[in-house]
């Protein structure tokens, strides 16, 4: 997991190289403009724009496969878990149409990020998570890129 403000995400490029995509795409973009949805870019990568109210954490964490997310919060605030894919247990179904499964919970530690607008989070496959969770804000606009690997 990588976190950091939106500003600094290409300085992470040696990282992972899409992300100079992404970079080149938020500076001819607006996240506050962009419909609802999937809006597709190019190199598989494609945003998807949501708005929702943040809930309590619980014990499901995500992981995926075939994406990386990338994960910006545009506005309002939340909290977002970030674990090792090696402390999570009960893994379920693979989806491989949506790519995404979940796993039971982590039975060992977690960094949690508390993500305000202009924030950023970035998880690998190897890096299962539980975003959304409930911080100060009662609304949060996010935009998740989802970067093939």
């Amino acid at each position: 997991m990588i976190t950091d403000k939106l500003t600094m995400l290409r300085s992470y490029a040696s990282y992972n190289e899409k992300f100079n995509t992404v970079c080149d795409f938020l500076e001819k973009n607006s996240l506050d403009s962009l419909p609802m949805g999937r809006t597709d870019l190019e190199d598989g990568i494609y945003v998807n724009i949501s708005e929702y109210e943040p809930y309590a954490a619980g014990d499901k964490w995500e992981a995926h496969k075939k994406y990386a997310d990338l994960q910006i919060v545009v506005s309002g605030n939340e909290c977002m878990d970030g674990a090792a894919l090696c402390d999570c247990i009960g893994a379920g179904e693979y989806f491989e149409e949506d790519d995404y499964m979940f796993y039971d919970k982590c039975e060992g530690s977690y960094a949690t990020v508390k993500a305000e607008a202009g924030t950023f989070a970035y998880f690998a496959p190897t890096d299962p998570h539980r975003p959304g969770i409930r911080y100060t804000a009662d609304k949060v606009k996010k935009a998740v890129f989802k970067i093939p690997v």
